[in-house]
């Protein structure tokens, strides 16, 4: 699969699929692809993680339709690079679904934690990826690249986005682990579409809401996520042309499941794409601060009327 046109997908949640049709309900689990879970990284604030530093997480879940889903997901920072003068880290994402696995490696800029944007717009602090070793042994290397149609959107085009989620704090909850326990703070996140398209001679009405409520402890390196839980309800109803209908909607497809962290460590894992020359920290640590420390918006200047801009 080609990577320049794709990266901004790579950073979507492990759990969600992100099609919609307004005549069938979604698919609501995305089985047999290549998962990269660096979005589920904590860009909130400061890196809780060194070189080695991984955590491990199970996911399952289960439809109305029938369709289900049961696989394990690690997360490893496999090295630092400066790349073209920016500090970055590599994370690793090993899926492994049965008898099946894959492996993925993506190049982050440092520049993204602490930025409100990240979570909205990971694919601006993409870098590089690889998906695989070629026939020489070497790794299937990409570049990011923008989106060729973002590079001409304005600032009111990102304002009025449709897809942005509503964010609810609930409270705090200790929750017991296989791998300990936890006091975690609880944060609700929901996302909402629906439409209508017209046939010859009815007209379809569909919409989605998505619910992910997760547990959150800085405790947890990389991710500060302890659990999941995600809630997919797609609902709909048909008319025909010039007569509406006030029934109901009609469930179409619930599909709902769990990420829960089963392990974590550091130091005991070696990746299996970054070349062994990038498995290290950035030794400049001042170059790392620097790129976190700069501000997210040019520093604003008050301009008295009649005064020099200069």
């Amino acid at each position: 699969m080609s990577r320049a046109g794709t990266l901004l997908g790579r950073a979507a949640l492990i759990l969600l699929a992100c099609g919609l049709a307004l005549s069938s309900p979604v698919r609501a689990f995305a089985q047999q692809e290549v998962i990269d879970a660096v979005g589920l990284m904590d860009f909130s604030g400061r890196p809780n993680f060194h070189v080695g530093s991984w955590v491990k997480y199970h996911t399952v879940g289960k439809s109305l339709l029938g369709h289900s889903d049961d696989y394990t997901t690690t997360l490893l920072i496999a090295g630092e690079e400066v790349a073209w003068g920016e500090p970055c880290v590599w994370i690793e994402t090993w899926v492994d679904r049965g008898a099946q696995s894959s492996v993925t490696a993506s190049l982050v800029s440092y520049a993204a934690f602490g930025d409100t944007m990240t979570n909205n717009h990971l694919g601006w602090f993409l870098r590089k990826s690889i998906d695989g070793i070629d026939e020489a042994g070497r790794p299937d290397l990409t570049l990011a690249t923008r989106e060729e149609n973002e590079l001409k959107l304005r600032k009111a085009n990102w304002d009025a986005e449709p897809s942005q989620a509503a964010l609810d704090t609930l409270g705090n909850e200790t929750l017991t682990l296989p791998v300990g326990s936890f006091k975690t703070m609880k944060v609700s996140r929901t996302r909402a579409h629906g439409g209508t398209t017209d046939l010859p001679d009815s007209t379809i009405y569909y919409e989605q809401r998505v619910e992910e409520v997760y547990y959150r402890s800085r405790e947890i390196p990389i991710t500060s996520l302890a659990k999941m839980d995600m809630d997919d309800l797609q609902r709909g109803k048909s008319w025909a042309i010039g007569h509406f209908t006030r029934d109901s909607l009609k469930i179409l497809e619930r599909a709902q499941g769990s990420t829960t962290l089963v392990a974590m460590g550091r130091g005991d894992l070696l990746p299996k794409l970054v070349p062994p020359s990038l498995r290290k920290p950035i030794v400049d640590r001042k170059l790392v601060e620097e790129t976190m420390n700069q501000p997210m918006e040019p520093t604003m200047r008050t301009i008295r009327r009649g005064s020099s801009t200069r």
